[in-house]
């Protein structure tokens, strides 16, 4: 029954909270392994969860190079790798599609110690947040409502000055079964923080 409810027992990576408001918090993460597959939609993909899956021993035997399982974690991020790039003409190999991302446990501390995927359109990855703004929400995450979602943290962000440096990147706590009311949905926008958040710190 915990799942169902929301209940969250696998691992997350932990994040320093820069700054905390109303519209939004600003955090700082460090680098973190992943492991990233091309989707053809930012909410829905199911067939990029299953390759990802797959990689880790969901399903059976990891299909990795030491057949080694792997923790799930959470959460399942779906973004861009060039998330400025609004044109996929004019991003390079790759840029323009959305990817899905399985965060490795802490544990793998580089992409080196990490098994390689059998599956050639799963890469392992070295994944940079860094610094993001971020909102979180719960119920179904929409096309609708991320587009009105990263519409208002972007204005929120500008306003206080810092520099937008990606598209809004979705990350997704729950399995599907978690019903609607208690599922964890965050929106991650990474930016270059303003001045003034160095400043905040050491007050």
């Amino acid at each position: 029954m915990g799942a169902l409810l929301g209940k969250i027992t696998v691992e997350t990576p932990k994040y320093e909270v820069l700054v905390k408001k109303d519209t939004y918090e600003l955090r700082k993460y460090p680098a973190l392994v992943a492991v990233g597959t091309p989707t053809d939609h930012i909410v829905q993909g199911n067939a990029s969860f299953s390759r990802l899956a797959r990689f880790i021993g969901v399903f059976g035997r990891p299909q990795n190079s030491k057949g080694q399982a792997i923790a799930m974690t959470a959460p399942v991020l779906t973004g861009y790798r060039s998330p400025l790039s609004a044109d996929p003409s004019s991003a390079g190999p790759d840029e323009g599609a959305p990817r899905m991302m399985f965060l490795l446990p802490s544990a793998h501390k580089s992409t080196k110690e990490t098994p390689e995927p059998t599956d050639p359109l799963v890469q392992v990855e070295k994944m940079e947040l860094g610094t993001v703004g971020c909102v979180t929400f719960s119920g179904w995450a929409t096309e609708a409502n991320l587009k009105e979602r990263e519409k208002l943290l972007i204005a929120a962000l500008e306003e206080d000055l810092h520099k937008i440096q990606s598209r809004g990147i979705l990350a997704k706590f729950n399995p599907w079964y978690t019903l609607g009311p208690w599922r964890k949905n965050e929106l991650l926008i990474q930016v270059e923080p303003a001045a003034w958040v160095t400043i905040f710190q050491f007050m």
